[in-house]
């Protein structure tokens, strides 16, 4: 914190800087009562744009499809978070046994989470776990080939429902996160001074959170592989 106090001398008073350090800790974040209340998400789109992370945590349950909240997270406190989440999800497992993804049990089911990628718009790399798929037919109504691409950013995005509240997201720096036999809860922290406070509050089922870790493990190491420096490639026609 840099402030200017008066200073006697020469001249008479002018201005200097001082530094004052100052603690805080995310542990006592003020939690908003909107916040409080969180979203339920089953499923990530994670977006990488330069030295930023966007999280889009999906609800996939009803139609349409929608985002629930939008994180942004810098590089740093995204690697953070993925080492923090291995963390939990080793103690998970002292406590209630192995944690395995839940596969869906019918072909008719949605697609099992898994983590795809694709091209942002804007210049970045995508990362799906349990993401929504497009509708099942090709062109002129036939049933798809079951050896397909994976669906191109734009054509996820429009089976989505962004509101327009989400789509500026909210920052966090620190994230704090929990979990019970049945879920992982997750809260995304502004922390500034003079108190943090939660930004964002997110539940998901455990069964998900290996898909997650996947996506988000692998989106992390492609952004470590990408050049640095220079201008960034332009992305091609087609996505995936």
């Amino acid at each position: 914190m840099d402030e200017s106090i008066p200073h006697e001398g020469e001249g008479g008073q002018r201005p200097e800087p001082y530094t004052h350090d100052f603690k805080h800790t995310p542990i006592s974040a003020r939690v908003p009562e909107k916040i409080g209340r969180g979203a339920f998400a089953n499923a990530v789109m994670i977006l990488q744009a330069s030295d930023e992370f966007i999280l889009d945590f999906l609800s996939t349950m009803s139609q349409p499809q929608q985002v629930v909240s939008r994180v942004v997270l810098t590089s740093t406190t995204f690697g953070q978070f993925i080492a923090a989440l291995r963390t939990n999800v080793a103690k998970y497992e002292q406590q209630f046994g192995p944690l395995t993804a839940r596969v869906p049990p019918s072909p008719a089911a949605p697609t099992p989470p898994t983590p795809s990628y694709g091209d942002d718009p804007h210049g970045g790399i995508i990362a799906a776990a349990g993401h929504p798929t497009p509708a099942s037919e090709g062109h002129g109504g036939h049933p798809k080939r079951e050896e397909q691409q994976p669906p191109r950013i734009d054509d996820l995005y429009d089976q989505l429902k962004l509101p327009d509240e989400l789509l500026g997201g909210v920052f966090a720096n620190v994230v704090m996160m929990r979990h019970t036999p049945e879920e992982f809860a997750f809260d995304f922290i502004a922390s500034f001074y003079p108190r943090p406070v939660v930004a964002a509050r997110v539940y998901m089922a455990a069964g998900r959170i290996p898909s997650f870790i996947d996506a988000l493990a692998s989106s992390y190491q492609r952004y470590q592989q990408r050049p640095r420096g220079g201008p960034p490639p332009d992305p091609p026609e087609e996505s995936f």
